[in-house]
Parts: structure tokens; C-alpha cells; sequence
């Protein structure tokens, strides 16, 4: 316990020299810490202002303690980035029985790290205070409460680019580098955070070790860039846990019953003001982004092209896996890349019993190692929780 004090002692000191707001929590084995890295925004709705980008660390005593020592951790720190819907913690840190994969990897000796993204969480939300910066249908989910009346958008643009979430990317992997005295890290990215972390690693190879993707997005040809559009949309708990979610379950005992309330309230405890507005139980404020206002090649068959880091792409059985198997075949200059579909799970396995433990294992293998049951190439699937893998090709 006295290495801990000494250790928060130690990062207290350098947060306040570098202005940053910290907070160190010890629970267990593992620390955790809170930070905001300074970023100069390059979102359309704050471009040009000085922000804080949100950014969750935890490690394991031992992991702190060599820190503390001034011993870097050379391919033992990973980033999780979360997808376009839902902020980091709900997704990679949920507090429910032993879902956190973030404390799995901590506990496993990584240095585990997860940022939010303009518009999510505890990272800046510009333009999203005001009701009125949505479609006239999203106004009427919180009518009475805070509007009485549909109103016009006080903007009428997107919130943020693909551009910008890699320049916020680019700010928070080179703190963490510096932070902690390693020249790469390894990436974990959901759905749109595989967008991010795939396009950030196809334009900075030389930073990232390996990349662990789960229901990656990914398009092989370059969207258009759409006209003007609000600043946000909304989520209510019917449409996540239920529209999104439950009517893709094809299997008995997928999904522990006790886990959907746990993931919506974790989710507002990360939007307070969406927690207050519209129904009981509150709405999700999404931001939004034009699909590709990026310099030079984006994420599509020339990006996954320039991606030479070891990847693992996972999927869930009821998840479109067809579709999604076409990044894996563009990674033409990718000597170690495994797909695995996992069964009896879908676009939210991270959250279901039937594969979030498979999920976690096979993250560390990946990372440890770089590969999926010993093999470092190939096309798989699974059973329930990585059962009886096999090789499709």
C-alpha cells in the first residue's frame, strides 16, 4: 500500500505541473487514473480551440510500481477507442460482476488506457447543450422536458470529421508514448473504432504494435461527404437495448438479464444532461460526423493497404460477418492477420455472456503474442465463449 501513496504522490505532482485535472483511484490490485490531454481541436464545431480529451488509465500495482521506477513497458500498452455511438467506459470499463475488459488487460500486467472522442462522454460535447441542434423527430423525444416547442438549430453542421478523431487520436497516443517512455502501442477499436483505429494505424505505422478489431467499420470505397447536418442525435434505452440490440439475439442465455440496466445507467452517468431530458430514463446524445472530410486517403481499400501491424478482426455470428470480412482480405500488407466469428453473438458482444470472456482472452493472446490458438493467418469460427475453434480457410 505505501508504493501506492508514493505512486499517486508522483502523479499528482507531474499533473499539476502540466495544468492537467487527475484523479488516482486504488480498488484491488488496480489503479486507476483520470486525465485530460491537452488537444488543439480540428472538429468543425470548436476548430482552433484548446481542449481536454478524456482519457481513463489502469494498470496493476506491480504495473505502477515499475513505472514509478522509471522501467518502460515495451509492448504492454494498449488503447481502447470506442465505437460512434457509445463512450469508452460503458463499453470497455462496465462495473458489472467481471465485464471490465480494461481491468482484465491491467490485471494481465498491461498498461490499459481508453479515450473519448469529441462529442462522447467526458471529452468536450460543443453545440450539444442546446436542444435544438437536432432533427425535428429527436426534439420530440424531449418534449416537455427541456423544450416546450421544436426549435431551429442554433448549427447546422456535424459535429466532427474522420479527420478530426484521427488528429484527436494522434494527440492521445503520442501522450500516452511519452507518458510512458514506449515507441508503440497497440490498438483495441469497436465498430466506428475501427474506422479510427484502422485509418490512424494505416497513417502512422510506425506507432502502433498491434491492432485487435471488433465488428470493425470499414468501407472499401470513399463516401462522398454529405451536406450540412445538426450536431446531434439521440439514443433512447428502448432503441439501444431493444432496436439495436435484443432483436439480433438468436440464442438461450446470450445475454445476462441484469446487464442492460447497468450498461444504460453507466451511459448517462457519462451524459448527465442527456440523463435529465426526455423520458425517466433519460437519452443518449450522439454527436455526428460527415463520414470523410479527411486529407489525403481515408479508410478504404488504399488505407487497409498501408497497414503492416499485426490484426486480429472479431465478429459476431449475427453481425453481418460476410460484409465485414472484406477488410481482411484488403489488409494485402498484413503478414499476420486472423478473422474469427464468434457464434451466438452479435454487433454488442463486448456486453454478452456467450462471448465477452472469449473476447477478453483473445485480445490478450493477440497482444501477448500475435496470434488466435497458435496460428498467426487465417479465417475462423467459433463456439460459444471460443469454443471448439476451427479453421474455415
Amino acid at each position: 500500500m505505501c508504493s501506492r501513496r508514493i505512486f499517486s504522490i508522483i502523479l499528482s505532482l507531474v499533473s499539476l505541473s502540466m495544468g492537467l485535472p487527475l484523479l488516482v483511484h486504488a480498488q484491488s490490485d488496480i489503479i486507476m487514473l483520470e486525465r485530460f490531454v491537452p488537444h488543439t481541436s480540428t472538429a468543425p464545431s470548436n476548430r482552433g480551440e484548446r481542449v481536454g480529451i478524456y482519457l481513463r488509465e489502469k494498470m496493476s500495482a506491480a504495473a505502477a510500481d515499475r513505472w514509478a521506477a522509471g522501467q518502460s513497458r515495451q509492448g504492454r500498452v494498449v488503447l481502447f477507442v470506442h465505437g460512434g455511438t457509445v463512450s469508452s467506459i460503458p463499453d470497455y470499463d462496465l462495473d458489472f460482476k467481471d465485464y471490465s475488459w480494461m481491468e482484465y488487460l491491467a490485471e494481465a500486467g498491461f498498461d490499459v488506457f481508453a479515450m473519448d472522442h469529441t462529442g462522447y462522454g467526458r471529452s468536450p460535447r460543443p453545440y450539444m447543450d442546446d436542444p435544438c441542434n437536432m432533427s425535428e423527430i429527436d426534439q420530440a423525444l424531449v418534449m416537455p422536458h427541456p423544450l416546450s416547442q421544436s426549435c431551429d438549430p442554433s448549427y447546422s453542421q456535424w459535429t466532427s470529421t474522420i479527420q478530426s478523431d484521427w488528429d484527436e487520436m494522434a494527440s492521445v497516443v503520442d501522450y500516452i508514448l511519452d507518458l510512458r517512455g514506449v515507441s508503440k502501442v497497440s490498438l483495441i477499436g469497436w465498430s466506428a473504432g475501427g474506422t479510427r483505429t484502422g485509418g490512424y494505424t494505416a497513417r502512422n505505422p510506425e506507432k502502433v504494435d498491434k491492432l485487435f478489431l471488433y465488428a470493425p467499420g470499414y468501407r472499401r470505397e470513399r463516401v462522398t461527404r454529405p451536406g450540412p447536418s445538426v450536431p446531434m442525435r439521440l439514443q433512447t434505452y428502448e432503441t439501444l437495448t431493444q432496436g439495436r440490440w435484443e432483436q439480433n439475439v438468436a440464442c438461450d442465455n446470450q445475454v445476462d438479464p441484469g446487464i442492460r440496466d447497468v450498461v444504460w445507467s453507466t451511459i448517462m452517468a457519462f451524459d448527465p444532461l442527456g440523463s435529465v431530458w426526455g423520458p425517466s430514463t433519460g437519452v443518449m446524445r450522439v454527436r455526428t460526423s460527415g463520414p470523410y472530410e479527411a486529407t489525403g486517403f481515408g479508410w478504404d481499400q488504399e488505407g487497409a493497404a498501408r497497414v503492416t501491424s499485426p490484426t486480429m478482426i472479431v465478429v459476431g455470428a449475427q453481425d453481418n460477418p460476410e460484409s465485414r470480412g472484406v477488410l481482411y482480405a484488403d489488409l494485402s500488407n498484413v503478414d499476420s492477420k486472423v478473422f474469427v466469428t464468434m457464434a451466438c453473438s452479435t454487433h454488442f458482444a463486448v456486453w454478452e455472456t456467450s462471448q465477452y470472456k472469449f473476447l477478453h482472452r483473445a485480445s490478450l493472446e493477440w497482444l501477448t503474442q500475435g496470434s488466435f490458438h497458435g496460428e498467426t493467418i487465417g479465417v475462423f469460427e467459433t463456439g460459444v465463449n471460443g469454443s471448439h475453434p476451427k479453421r474455415v480457410r
